[in-house]
């Protein structure tokens, strides 16, 4: 990624707790969750959910998407994202 791409990056980060039957879903042992919207100009947007993983609380990404998880990825995205 450019210097030029990065001055034109937004980003939004959130975390949101969830219940434990949703980290399984998810098959995650942590019950936290980490969303990043992000959009660069003339790109689509993306998204990217990670978990909290090991002593570390490393983020790992999450692929699985099941139908709660994008209810909370929509209701909580930026206005910019969304457009």
């Amino acid at each position: 990624m450019t210097a030029e791409l990065l001055a034109e990056l937004e980003t939004t980060i959130k975390r949101f707790r969830i219940a434990p039957d949703q980290a399984a879903d998810l098959k995650a042992e942590a019950e936290e969750i980490t969303i990043t919207w992000q959009r660069v100009t003339n790109r689509a947007p993306s998204v990217l959910v990670t978990v909290p993983v090991g002593e570390d609380s490393w983020a790992v990404p999450v692929p699985h998407r099941p139908g709660w998880l994008i209810d909370v990825i929509t209701k909580n995205a930026p206005a910019w994202w969304l457009k």
